[in-house]
């Protein structure tokens, strides 16, 4: 809701705006009695990140005092059911009405370019996230797309929420578009010694549907270098993985997190197939 965005699309959402005026009171209302929130979460389930993200974000258009949430995934569709884009959500925001796309994403930069920013999946990278998210920024402009508008929606304002973390080598300056205050965390591969950023740091590997929003859980539930390494040693993907420091009433509270590479990660195959996707094929700088 509040981290500054992790690049300049053609059209950013104001966090202020997204919040509005009574926004911090009501999130520190959610923080304190979730009931409401926890609800909602049932009754949209999804073990996506970018689909959890929506649902977030969709119940606060539906539940914020300044908001109206008029439709949500509204697909354009042509005779023969094709696709050809989704509006995120169309809202009222303060009574303006706008179209808002939402994307949430954790790119590791491998290089010193945007281009260099990819998924831990390998099935994602910077490049088509942003081009795409221009597209559906102008999906309004589609003819197929005005019957399906809600009145006073045919001239609304496109703009983008985009949230996630960046994850560089320390020191490495984020060039343009992407924002040098954007969340920012390490990687390192498994065996190496990972970065620290406080004595007597703690461990927590995050579960994907807890990457949002930085850790904060009972300080038992964390872990040493060591042991959480020895966890990590199976898989073949890289795992994200946070560092907490006790909070003094029984928590532990986040103060950085990377991922963690398994050996040989990227395999060059996946890799290449990845960046062929990339159109017009970018020019990587691989740092090495």
């Amino acid at each position: 809701m509040t981290a500054p965005t992790a690049w300049a699309a053609s059209a950013n959402l104001d966090p202020g705006r997204l919040l509005g005026p009574e926004g911090w009171p009501r999130l520190l209302e959610l923080d304190a009695e979730p009931a409401e929130l926890d609800e909602w979460l049932l009754a949209h389930p999804s073990g996506r990140l970018g689909r959890y993200a929506e649902v977030l974000l969709g119940y606060w258009f539906a539940h914020a005092p300044h908001a109206e949430l008029v439709a949500r995934n509204l697909a354009v569709r042509d005779a023969a059911h094709r696709t050809h884009g989704e509006f995120d959500f169309l809202v009222r925001l303060d009574g303006e009405p706008l179209h808002v796309e939402l994307a949430s994403k954790f790119y590791l930069m491998m290089g010193e370019l945007p281009d260099s920013l990819i998924g831990a999946s390998l099935r994602d990278a910077w490049r088509l996230k942003a081009a795409r998210l221009e597209r559906q920024l102008a999906l309004a402009r589609h003819p197929l797309a005005a019957p399906l508008l809600p009145a006073g929606f045919a001239k609304a304002k496109s703009v983008a929420r985009v949230t996630g973390w960046l994850f560089a080598r320390d020191g490495l300056a984020l060039p343009a578009p992407l924002n040098p205050d954007a969340p920012r965390g390490w990687f390192a591969p498994l065996a190496a010694r990972w970065p620290r950023r406080a004595e007597g740091g703690r461990w927590l590997w995050l579960p994907r549907l807890q990457w949002l929003a930085p850790a904060r859980v009972p300080l038992d539930a964390t872990g040493d270098e060591e042991s959480l390494r020895a966890r990590l040693a199976a898989i073949d993907r890289p795992q994200l993985v946070a560092e907490l420091v006790p909070a003094g009433d029984g928590a532990a509270v986040e103060v950085a997190r990377g991922f963690v590479l398994p050996p040989g990660w990227p395999p060059p195959e996946a890799l290449a197939l990845l960046r062929a996707r990339m159109l017009p094929d970018p020019a990587w700088q691989d740092g090495r």
